[in-house]
């Protein structure tokens, strides 16, 4: 078969695919949110000059890291399996174990002994998670967030109150 009987044969084929199971509307995380917005920047920014792209510092890894925990913390579930348990406390341990900052992993390292992920609720994951970041805060001598649900959704799930969080998904 030619390679343009090939590439037309895909292309048939592709038409024929059902539809995505959710449409745009549907995804209401802010992880989802302006998809194709993204898709086009990085589009443009790949057509443009290339920065000199360095491995994260500290800082930068950090706020990274702290992100992507608390994120993952509020969309924990309420009522978490046995399985949802044994995963997150392995990831933990992991994150413990890997984290490429030395002093950082083995700071955590100690804390997850002295104070160990509880995983049975979201609510009491989130609170806990909130509590580490703040105790890394503390050492930074970086302010403490309130550890309340309700803030901590506002800030890391949905936040319905500022118009621009729904678009940019980006901190102010």
């Amino acid at each position: 078969m030619k390679q343009d009987d090939t590439a037309s044969n895909l292309k048939n084929n592709l038409g024929k695919l059902p539809p995505p199971l959710f449409g745009e509307d549907d995804c209401d995380r802010p992880a989802c949110h302006d998809m194709m917005s993204q898709m086009k920047k990085a589009s443009q920014a790949s057509q443009e000059k290339k920065a000199v792209e360095c491995p994260p510092n500290s800082g930068v890894l950090g706020r990274a890291s702290w992100t992507l925990l608390h994120t993952m913390a509020v969309w924990y579930p309420d009522r978490p399996t046995g399985e949802d348990q044994q995963h997150m406390k392995s990831f933990m341990s992991a994150l413990a174990r890997f984290y490429p900052c030395t002093w950082c992993a083995r700071d955590f390292q100690a804390n997850l002994e002295e104070s160990p992920v509880p995983t049975s609720s979201r609510k009491e994951l989130c609170q806990w998670m909130c509590e580490q970041h703040n105790l890394v805060n503390e050492k930074l001598g970086k302010p403490v967030f309130d550890c309340d649900l309700k803030n901590l959704d506002k800030r890391w799930r949905k936040n319905t109150q500022d118009p621009e969080c729904k678009t940019s998904g980006l901190p102010h």
